[in-house]
């Protein structure tokens, strides 16, 4: 099982930098890893949509609507990192090409709000925060411990070299990651054609 401090020594190790023993330590090395690892572990996570960072929630409506375009405003989740597909915010048909006015998009996340049309309770589905690092997936624990090497590699070794050699490894961490299936690969569709209208109507 993967720790804050087992990731970090795995970044330490791919730029051949000596391990710690807590984030704490007194040494540039633990300074560096402590002042980045969770704003780097934040930025991965936002990056792609890792299956285990996936949640649902049902939201109730904020009690003041919102000023304009918007009928309803959503608290979003304390965890909350990024929408994604699923619940009642769903890709629908394009039919622009059959719109004879403009309207405001599905929702939009202003602050820590989702403000739509859609009414109360609203069922999202998003990518989490998760801080406990007992619950990544290997494939996410090795995709952010090169990740950190790549990011801390110029103020731990000045190497010009390694970040490079950091960069292979984050991009191949990945590769595997899409392979063990520990990401969620978005869906690719075609764009609508006009038939689609006739079908809908």
């Amino acid at each position: 099982m993967a720790s804050d401090v087992s990731i970090c020594n795995a970044a330490l190790i791919k730029l051949g930098a000596d391990t710690i023993l807590e984030l704490t330590d007194n040494n540039s090395r633990a300074r560096a890893m402590n002042e980045r690892y969770a704003a780097v572990r934040d930025a991965e996570l936002y990056r792609r949509r890792w299956r285990f960072s996936l949640k649902r929630a049902q939201l109730p409506a904020l009690a003041t609507a919102p000023l304009s375009d918007y009928a309803n405003a959503f608290q979003v989740p304390d965890d909350f990192l990024r929408l994604t597909e699923g619940g009642d915010i769903r890709s629908l048909s394009d039919l622009s090409d059959f719109r004879d006015v403009c309207s405001a998009p599905l929702y939009s996340i202003e602050g820590s709000a989702i403000l739509t049309q859609l009414s109360a309770p609203l069922n999202i589905r998003y990518i989490a925060r998760v801080t406990d690092s007992g619950l990544f997936h290997p494939a996410f624990s090795e995709a952010l411990s090169a990740r950190l090497a790549w990011e801390l590699c110029e103020r731990i070794t000045q190497s010009d070299s390694k970040r490079q050699l950091a960069t292979a490894d984050y991009k191949t961490a990945i590769a595997e990651a899409v392979r063990a299936q520990a990401l969620e690969v978005a869906s690719t569709s075609q764009a609508d054609d006009t038939w689609v209208a006739g079908r809908l109507s």
